[in-house]
């Protein structure tokens, strides 16, 4: 996994940054060159990363020139400190302040502010409450029966807003606790004539789309709880085939402005 960190992390971390969990404010400019995905779209995307610039202030203490690499190294150290959140949010409640709540207003759709995105199929749909049914619900990207029992609702990665996304109640039960994999064939899955992945086996893909927000929340989750979680420590290679996937995931669907 060395290979990895220095090359992709800063922007892999930058992504979730740029929200502004706690003060909702932007620490990251990113050049704008993919849409929102919607009315059943799939994203073209290229391999071209020099779209992504970082122009703040948010990682001035740290000097990658001077850190060591390696997941036990001082770089993995000095941004897990970093990054490590102040709090969370209520889980189940809708109030003002809670995930629902603030998921309505991180994944707003850009081009309409009525609206949110949800994930996986990347549709635009007027803001509500999660209240259950066959609306939204709060999906663990990172499944909690892949992460050694860590994963709760009250505090922690369980509960983290750049961790959970919303999405249709149906999709959350059919993707269940699929680990992500790439693969050239699979079957087809659909919502309401929406294509929202792919299942072989026991692995799930998303669309191309969502590949790259996939690989970050994932690395985001591992990176910044990775000393939180010291016993028994969540597996990244349980909710992901390999690190070459992760990387090229990241890699080919670079950030995006929602």
């Amino acid at each position: 996994m060395k290979n990895i960190f220095k090359p992709v992390l800063f922007g892999i971390l930058s992504l979730f940054l740029s929200v502004g969990v706690y003060n909702n404010q932007s620490n990251v400019d990113i050049n704008l060159n993919e849409s929102v995905i919607v009315n059943k779209r799939e994203a073209t995307h290229t391999s071209n990363y020099s779209a992504y610039t970082y122009s703040g202030s948010y990682y001035n203490s740290i000097d990658i020139t001077s850190l060591t690499d390696n997941v036990g190294g001082t770089l993995r150290k000095a941004l897990t400190s970093l990054a490590y959140p102040k709090g969370w949010h209520e889980y189940y409640s809708d109030d003002t302040g809670t995930l629902s709540d603030k998921l309505q207003k991180s994944d707003a759709d850009p081009t309409n502010s009525s609206n949110m995105v949800y994930f996986y199929t990347r549709n635009s749909v007027t803001k509500t409450p999660s209240n259950g049914g066959d609306s939204w619900t709060r999906e663990h990207v990172w499944p909690q029966s892949l992460s050694n029992g860590h994963w709760g609702t009250d505090a922690g990665a369980g509960a983290d807003l750049f961790h959970i996304r919303p999405v249709y109640s149906s999709i959350n039960s059919s993707r269940s606790n699929k680990p992500f994999a790439e693969f050239s064939s699979g079957t087809q899955k659909t919502y309401n004539g929406m294509t929202y992945g792919y299942i072989s086996g026991n692995y799930f893909k998303p669309l191309a789309a969502n590949k790259g927000d996939v690989a970050r929340i994932l690395m985001y989750i591992y990176v910044t709880y990775y000393d939180a979680y010291s016993s028994s420590r969540p597996n990244l290679l349980s909710v992901i085939d390999s690190y070459d996937t992760l990387l090229e995931w990241h890699c080919n669907d670079k950030p995006d402005q929602l």
